[in-house]
């Protein structure tokens, strides 16, 4: 009986302890549907009225994962929840950056067949500026050593990061329809 006692209490004090540690990174969700949703919504909006309303679609989901999301540590929280959202536009990123360099490519070869002068591949100048871009993240480090000592030094990033990829994204789904700024 003692021994069902101890690993009953054993098995309470795991659970607890899971508990008051935070949840897990996977715990928290963005819901890629409703990004989407607020996006194109947003660019129909823009090629109606000439308003740009699509950056306010970033941190919608970061916002909806913080409140309904619990955890102890609300840096946790924060910093998780962004992750999740910036997970979303990611994947915006990569497949506007996949159609434009297919839309790029195909223009170039058209071009190409349509003069005998030497043509500089927008293609290849995507690629390049994809790359430098990439390289180029060092913003969100000094968004991290702004924050000093805080919390912040863990979400401030997060959600810098989350904005950066959005920011790309969304510049890319621009270019597409050939809106170049």
């Amino acid at each position: 009986m003692q021994r069902l006692l101890f690993a009953v209490f054993g098995l309470g004090m795991m659970v607890l302890g899971q508990a008051a540690l935070g949840r897990d990174a996977r715990d928290y969700q963005a819901d890629e549907r409703r990004v989407v949703d607020c996006v194109e919504a947003a660019e129909r909006t823009r090629s109606a009225t000439g308003v740009d309303l699509t950056r306010q679609c970033v941190g919608q989901q970061t916002q909806v994962c913080d409140r309904v999301t619990e955890d102890t540590y609300q840096s946790n929280k924060r910093m998780y929840c962004a992750d999740a959202e910036a997970e979303v536009w990611d994947r915006m990123l990569d497949s506007a950056y996949s159609s434009l360099l297919a839309a790029l490519t195909k223009a170039d070869d058209d071009a190409q067949k349509m003069t005998t002068l030497t043509y500089e591949s927008a293609a290849d100048g995507l690629k390049q500026a994809h790359e430098a871009w990439k390289a180029g993240d060092k913003d969100c480090d000094f968004a991290r050593i702004q924050a000093r000592f805080g919390t912040d030094r863990y979400d401030v990033p997060a959600r810098c990061a989350r904005d950066r990829i959005a920011d790309r994204a969304l510049l890319y789904r621009r270019w597409l329809v050939g809106k170049l700024y």
